[in-house]
């Protein structure tokens, strides 16, 4: 059986922007009219005001339905944004009153006897909306879904986008954070206690038929705007007036109201003990869950893994035949090699140099230091491939200064250094032949780079060097002029 997802807020409300469905922003007011009208309030203390105060944020919702819509991903939640609108809209309308709040709020505290199991929700509500505006705004999201409307782990999840796991972490670390806020404002509370007082008591009905009233209003307000305008200046005007009545009639009916009060506060202590009776039911079925979703991630993790070694398999196989390649390669590569060094043991060069070396393979190069000539040519290949100008100079090798131009076309022996260093780095070796300087005792050796593979850059490349051999060894010694 498929099961049909609720569609989200934003997708309502985009149907409304868009398309023009009041029936989508009907269904958004049904769904939180409940959370707007209780925060309100608990901010006014008086249903006709919190009444006032909740078909407000609904009309301001429908005046910005296009803007706001534009904003939110496919998922999004307005519980924020309604949350935040209604703590805005109640502080205005009800500025002019707070003193008058104030002086009731204190009258139905001393009269409420305070619960010795749970907290008193008297002593909270006073302070939970400004304790609420503390949090951050991922906090305050997470206590909204899962407190405020009663949501379980995996809806919070769904609609942060985060995990069932990654919804508890946040919701417990933002209840925490609402217990540290409460403290300071010197209101002592515990965690648990907390987080149950306030489902329980955060969200009430709001009077029947006001959502009903509300999506009306607020969509005649969205296709008429300017109409709805001024009606609306007139219903302000009018509440205005309404709320001189009130004002008046409440000194009056302070009496009644407390004893209502009283009767109220005891059937919300009745609920907070079914709501303790029934917590330890919610924690099993909650870890029913968390060990079903680990299960259903354990067996899909299985699946990927199974197609991961699959993966591997044809990895290993392809990584197979290029070794076998490879190996083909350097097979040909060494009789290559073989085949030159033994044309050079038989090769007699045409301009008299005699053989010294025959072949020096890259591979056997290395700070060999300077007591015989092989050695002294292993080194000076190590060095140049290395960039160890400091070790040419100590074998002394005369290197003229970087920016000095060392043939007729301008090229500068930095310039130079660097293209014999390419060439030494990409070669398997050398092969070597010298001759005497018959007015000196020196030996100039020449060697012709054999490139790793064709390389039209390195055809025919050779580089002659001066030797002399002394007490200390073998070194270089400058061309003679």
């Amino acid at each position: 059986m498929i099961e049909m997802q609720p569609r989200s807020d934003a997708q309502l409300l985009r149907d409304y922007s868009e398309l023009g469905k009041e029936s989508a922003f009907a269904e958004i007011v049904t769904r939180h009219t409940d959370l707007v009208y209780s925060a309100a309030l608990r901010q006014v203390y008086s249903p006709d005001l919190a009444r006032d105060v909740t078909q407000s944020v609904f009309t301001d919702l429908a005046r910005k339905a296009r803007s706001l819509s534009a904003g939110l991903n496919a998922e999004a939640s307005l519980v924020g944004w309604l949350y935040r609108a209604t703590r805005f809209a109640a502080r205005d309308l009800y500025r002019n009153e707070t003193r008058r709040t104030q002086r009731e709020r204190l009258a139905m505290e001393q009269l409420q006897p305070e619960s010795e199991s749970t907290p008193d929700w008297n002593q909270l509500s006073a302070s939970l909306d400004d304790a609420m505006s503390d949090l951050d705004e991922f906090d305050r999201e997470a206590i909204l879904l899962r407190y405020f409307k009663n949501n379980d782990l995996r809806t919070v999840g769904a609609v942060l986008g985060i995990s069932d796991d990654a919804a508890q972490k946040r919701v417990s670390r933002a209840l925490e954070r609402l217990r540290e806020i409460f403290a300071k404002r010197g209101v002592t509370v515990g965690a648990s206690g907390l987080a149950v007082v306030i489902s329980a008591n955060a969200v009430q009905a709001a009077p029947a038929g006001l959502a009903l009233a509300i999506s009306t209003a607020a969509t005649l307000t969205g296709t008429t705007l300017a109409t709805t305008t001024v009606t609306a200046t007139k219903a302000i005007a009018m509440t205005a007036l309404q709320k001189t009545i009130v004002t008046a009639t409440i000194a009056v009916l302070a009496g009644a109201g407390i004893y209502e009060s009283r009767k109220a506060s005891q059937l919300r202590r009745q609920v907070q003990t079914l709501e303790h009776q029934q917590a330890p039911l919610a924690e099993q079925i909650q870890q029913l869950k968390i060990e079903r979703n680990a299960a259903r991630d354990h067996a899909a993790a299985s699946v990927q893994l199974n197609g991961i070694n699959k993966n591997s398999n044809a990895e290993l196989l392809k990584l197979r035949g290029e070794v076998g390649l490879l190996r083909r390669q350097n097979q040909t590569l060494t009789q290559a090699l073989a085949t030159q060094q033994k044309a050079g043991e038989i090769q007699s060069p045409d301009n008299g140099f005699g053989t010294l070396g025959k072949f020096l393979s890259s591979e056997n190069t290395g700070d060999a230091g300077n007591n015989t000539a092989e050695d002294l040519l292993r080194t000076f290949i190590w060095a140049i491939r290395e960039n160890r100008i400091d070790r040419l100079e100590q074998l002394g090798a005369p290197l003229p200064s970087p920016d000095a131009a060392i043939d007729e076309t301008g090229t500068s022996y930095l310039e130079m250094f660097k293209i014999i260093q390419k060439v030494f780095t990409n070669s398997a070796g050398f092969r070597l032949s010298s001759k005497a300087n018959a007015d000196n005792p020196e030996y100039e050796v020449r060697l012709d780079a054999v490139p790793l593979q064709a390389n039209e850059f390195m055809k025919g490349f050779h580089i002659s060097v001066f030797l002399k051999q002394t007490t200390d060894g073998w070194i270089f010694v400058a061309p003679p002029q």
